[in-house]
């Protein structure tokens, strides 16, 4: 089997908008790679209740505060820091921020399940 090289520039993201307060633009995906998925994921006062159940999770904050809630944790991540959430985890976030969101295996919408809060 060949190994594969993969460049993604960084205006050919496809841009998914989840809500006027939610947007991830989607770079490395399914289609690119089964294992992996890479997005930049941006928040301006949003809230939600979400979970992933074939994905795992990893935020790395590049600005802002996400503030995340899981059963009786509640953490806030601030530039700079990664927080991991496991699959099949239901989870509150919130916040106005910008981060590198990871899934692997990759993103797959049919496997989230989304709460939009007011």
């Amino acid at each position: 089997m060949r190994g594969r090289l993969i460049l993604i520039k960084k205006n050919k993201g496809t841009l998914r908008e989840i809500a006027k307060t939610y947007q991830v633009v989607n770079f490395l995906t399914k289609e690119h790679c089964k294992s992996i998925s890479v997005a930049i994921s941006k928040a301006r006062r949003h809230k939600e209740i979400t979970k992933n159940i074939k994905s795992d999770r990893v935020y790395y904050v590049l600005k802002g505060e996400l503030v995340v809630r899981g059963g009786k944790k509640k953490f806030t991540a601030t530039k700079g820091d990664i927080l991991f959430i496991s699959k099949n985890t239901r989870y509150q976030f919130q916040g106005t921020f910008e981060a590198v969101l990871i899934n692997s295996p990759a993103f797959n919408p049919k496997n989230e399940k989304i709460k939009k809060i007011k």
